[in-house]
């Protein structure tokens, strides 16, 4: 069951790691990072995180799906924020969706 659901991610993973690469060399002191927001099986939303003081790669991706991100599945390369520093506070279960990040969960 991990493997399905792992073959299922995988691409849409890939997909963040790829927008987090269009920030390379920009983001300093801040990691790159990718978001794509799933819903059925199609991308409805995309962000990468641009830049120290930027909004982050979620806020983009979720922005781009609006109202449709309602139950959707988030994707982020690196586990969303959870704290203020140079950018307001935001929460992955804002869109009542699924976070989904790149570390690895050992369910089944």
């Amino acid at each position: 069951m991990l493997d399905d659901r792992c073959d299922r991610d995988r691409p849409f993973m890939q997909q963040c790691l790829a927008l987090a690469a269009q920030a390379a060399g920009q983001t300093a002191p801040n990691p790159l990072v990718g978001a794509v927001v799933v819903k059925a099986g199609q991308v409805i939303g995309r962000g990468y995180h641009p830049g120290a003081g930027q909004p982050h790669a979620e806020v983009f991706a979720l922005g781009e799906a609006g109202e449709a991100a309602q139950g959707a599945t988030l994707y982020v390369n690196l586990e969303p924020c959870n704290h203020t520093g140079r950018t307001p506070l935001h929460r992955g279960d804002s869109s009542g969706g699924h976070p989904a990040s790149g570390r690895r969960h050992d369910r089944s």
